[in-house]
């Protein structure tokens, strides 16, 4: 009987693995987060935007380095898994799968709310539609995702383009002043809040196995990942802070689509709901692809049941992973809320970004350790800001966000002892 495959095929290429680290980043953030912003910060949340930024960059700049060490499936849960060892493995892999499940919520279910002021179809039929479908084509193979995820974001992004461009010119001072009404304190609020929306950097290290030329693409996607993503944002929020009062984009259910009508009318309006629809669909299908694959990648290190570990000769694709994966996802979409996606995945998905750093700092130590094509720069400066930023992330997060995230660490604790248990059973005595 032969013996099930359990590699992955690097069939991914620059502008797909871009596609994917895009495709996670430009979603629910830029639709919802704005209005979060203009509450909390006003004008001056454009700061917030460099700043949420600045810190992104210095979180990516060592996940760089770590994606060319070790271009494998996994992300952050095979560095940890690799450099620190099982235990801290299994907790980084458990973190920042539970950290993209919840968080899923904030994507599935933002589309489905879309597609209801669209169509009047119901959210949860909506956002469990579109996992249903992401499920089927992630199902088909990492190139057919790859292609999809490519020709859905370049129409989105020319659609974020043509919205910056068709109101540009009614962009004016008067909706720019006061620009800081809340003072330096706003800025600093908003921050955490909008850092949320860079999120999704990190999902191409998590595809690394499936890349080609890892040593060069892998790097240069998550950094050009940001450097896309920061332009489109200050883009697109500059027109939207300078056309509409920040009452407006505070208390509206689709701000970027208000601020549309405001300078274009309906058709400025539908071309928002459309590109949310197809930037939100892009995110679940990168969210879908890189959980899956953390799953898989568990499962194949024996923390998880080996079944999920199988790939399917034909696709080269996890299926029961993504199956698995798929319905957890759709599960999340009808019962969760943005609230719980916003709080407790925040927090999860902050967390996850301690235990690369610890192994890049152990690997950096390892003088056996080769040499990678991308190093960090400055690391004496930059990685003690790393831990730095994330720490205050973890603390701006806020107790629910916490006391949630704690919960689902607790969750994992018993299905690690489980697990550990069972192997331990079927090894027998010796």
């Amino acid at each position: 009987m032969p013996k099930p495959v359990t590699r992955l095929r690097r069939e991914l290429g620059l502008r797909d693995a871009l596609a994917i680290g895009i495709g996670g980043t430009v979603g629910g953030g830029i639709f919802t987060l704005v209005k979060v912003a203009a509450d909390a910060a006003g004008p001056a949340a454009l700061i917030a935007f460099v700043l949420a930024a600045a810190v992104s960059v210095l979180i990516a700049l060592p996940y760089a380095e770590l994606a060319c060490r070790l271009p494998v499936a996994g992300g952050g849960y095979a560095f940890a898994r690799e450099v620190l060892g099982e235990r801290w493995g299994f907790a980084m892999g458990w973190v920042y799968w539970g950290g993209y499940l919840l968080a899923s919520g904030y994507v599935t279910i933002g589309f489905g709310e879309y597609l209801h002021a669209a169509s009047g179809l119901p959210t949860a039929v909506g956002a469990a539609g579109l996992v249903t479908l992401c499920t089927a084509i992630n199902m088909l193979g990492a190139r057919l995702s790859g292609r999809a995820q490519t020709g859905v974001l370049l129409v989105a992004v020319t659609g974020f383009v043509a919205f910056a461009l068709w109101g540009l010119g009614d962009v004016g001072t008067e909706t720019l002043t006061p620009f800081a009404p809340h003072g330096v304190s706003g800025i600093l609020l908003a921050t955490p809040v909008v850092f949320l929306a860079f999120g999704g950097f990190d999902m191409v290290a998590a595809a690394g196995e499936e890349i080609r030329r890892p040593e060069r693409n892998l790097p240069l996607a998550i950094l050009l990942t940001l450097a896309v993503v920061l332009a489109l944002y200050l883009l697109v929020a500059l027109v939207a802070f300078g056309t509409t009062s920040t009452q407006v984009l505070g208390s509206a259910a689709s701000p970027l689509a208000e601020a549309a009508r405001g300078f274009g009318g309906e058709p400025a309006r539908w071309l928002m709901l459309g590109c949310a629809l197809l930037t939100l669909a892009a995110a679940t299908n990168a969210l879908l692809m890189v959980t899956s694959r953390a799953l898989f990648a568990m499962a194949r290190d024996g923390l998880l049941p080996r079944r999920l570990a199988v790939v399917e000769p034909r696709s080269g694709t996890p299926r029961t992973a993504i199956v698995v994966d798929g319905a957890l996802l759709a599960g999340v979409a009808v019962t969760g809320s943005v609230s719980l996606a916003a709080t407790a995945g925040g927090f999860l998905y902050v967390l996850h970004f301690l235990p690369p750093l610890l192994a890049l700092v152990r690997l950096r130590r390892d003088p056996a350790a080769p040499t990678p094509a991308f190093r960090t720069p400055v690391p004496r400066v930059l990685l003690p800001l790393a831990f730095l930023a994330v720490v205050g992330m973890l603390v701006a997060t806020g107790t629910s966000g916490a006391l949630t995230g704690l919960a689902w660490l607790a969750l994992g604790a018993c299905v690690y002892g489980v697990r550990r248990a069972l192997g331990s059973r079927d090894q027998g005595p010796g």
